[in-house]
C-alpha cells in the first residue's frame, strides 16, 4: 500500500513539474529562434557554430533565470551552480575537461587496439589553430547549453518531484532521443549517449556541480573532434593535421 501510494505521489509531482518544464522549453526555444535570426553570420563563416551555440546557450540560461529562479524560486546553488567565486568555478569546469578529455583519449586507445582504428598526423600544424578556434569555441557553447537544458533547472525540478535516479532516468532518455536524428546515429549511439546523460547527472549533483558537468561534456567533445578528429555524436569536423579512421568493429 506505501509503495502504490509513494508511485501515486510521484506521478502527482511529476504532473505538476510539466507546466514549468514546457514553459522552461518554451522560452529557450523562442528566445533561440530570435537570436539565431538576428544573427550577422553568414553559414559560411568559420564562426557560424559557435554563434548559433551562443545563442542557445544565451536563451536558455535566461528561461534557467526566468523560470527556476524567479517563478520557481529555487536558488543557483539548488541549480547546479555551486558557490565560491569564479575561481572555485573556473577549477571545477578545468577539472571536468581534464578528466573528460582524458575519457576521450582512453576511447580512442581502445579503438585504435581493439577495433583497427587509426590516427595519422599530417604535416599541416599551420592550419589547426585557424580551425580549431572557433571549433572549441563552440564545442564549449554547445557543452554549456545542452547542461542547461538537460541537466541545470530540469533535473533540479525532476529530482525534487520523482527523485534523483528517476530524474537522471528521464533526462537521459530524452538526451538520447535528441541525438537520435544526428549523422549516422542508430540505437547503440542513443544507448551510449544516454549513458552519458546519467554519468553527467552524476557530475550535477556532486560538490562539481554544473561546471563539473560542463567540463566534462566539452572536455569529451573536445578531445575527440579537436585531439584526434574522431566524430563528435555523429558530426567530423576535418580538423587539420590529424586525420582518425574507423576500425572494423562498429562499436
Amino acid at each position: 500500500m506505501t509503495a502504490r501510494v509513494s508511485f501515486v505521489a510521484r506521478l502527482r509531482g511529476l504532473g505538476l513539474t510539466l507546466p514549468w518544464l514546457a514553459a522552461f522549453a518554451l522560452i529557450g526555444s523562442a528566445g533561440a529562434l530570435v537570436l539565431l535570426r538576428l544573427s550577422p553570420v553568414s553559414a559560411t563563416s568559420p564562426w557560424y557554430l559557435t554563434v548559433n551555440a551562443l545563442g542557445l546557450a544565451l536563451s536558455f540560461g535566461f528561461a534557467t533565470w526566468a523560470v527556476g529562479v524567479r517563478f520557481t524560486r529555487h536558488s543557483w546553488d539548488q541549480l547546479g551552480w555551486r558557490g565560491g567565486g569564479g575561481g572555485a568555478m573556473a577549477r571545477r569546469l578545468a577539472r571536468g575537461v581534464a578528466l573528460g578529455a582524458a575519457m576521450a583519449a582512453l576511447a580512442i586507445g581502445l579503438a585504435l587496439v581493439w577495433s583497427g582504428a587509426t590516427v595519422r598526423v599530417t604535416p599541416e600544424w599551420s592550419r589547426w589553430a585557424i580551425h580549431a578556434g572557433p571549433l572549441a569555441a563552440a564545442l564549449l557553447l554547445a557543452a554549456l547549453w545542452e547542461e542547461l537544458t538537460f541537466r541545470g533547472f530540469p533535473l533540479r525540478l525532476l529530482a525534487d518531484a520523482v527523485g534523483p535516479m528517476t530524474a537522471m532516468l528521464l533526462l537521459a532518455l530524452g538526451f538520447g532521443v535528441a541525438h537520435a536524428w544526428n549523422p549516422h546515429a542508430g540505437v547503440f549511439g542513443a544507448v551510449n549517449v544516454a549513458l552519458a546523460a546519467i554519468w553527467l547527472s552524476f557530475a550535477f549533483f556532486s560538490a562539481g556541480g554544473v561546471a563539473l558537468a560542463w567540463g566534462l561534456h566539452f572536455g569529451w567533445n573536445a578531445g575527440l573532434g579537436l585531439l584526434f578528429d574522431a566524430p563528435v555524436s555523429g558530426y567530423t569536423f576535418h580538423v587539420p593535421a590529424v586525420e582518425y579512421q574507423p576500425g572494423a568493429r562498429a562499436w
